[in-house]
């Protein structure tokens, strides 16, 4: 009998997505939320830090308890 892969539960964008592997990419983020290669992705963060941007091979643990937020937008290039 095979032992059952345990899925992980993650939001991007509000949107509900069951991944099966413990780690997660913010490239393969990128293409699951369906947005543009150039597009940022941040983890929320709660609390009174920042959210954490996620780099496009930076892998994010996804076995910590809770559900982990992701989301996506254009990064802003200039300030003011």
């Amino acid at each position: 009998m095979e032992k059952q892969k345990n899925k992980f539960k993650i939001l991007i964008d509000q949107k509900p997505f069951d991944v099966e592997d413990q780690f997660i990419t913010g490239s393969q983020i990128k293409v699951l939320a369906q947005v543009p290669t150039e597009y940022g992705v941040w983890l929320k963060v709660n609390g009174p830090e920042d959210d954490r941007e996620i780099e496009n091979d930076e892998k994010v643990d996804l076995s910590k308890p809770g559900r982990e937020h992701f989301f996506t937008g254009k990064k802003s290039t200039t300030e003011g």
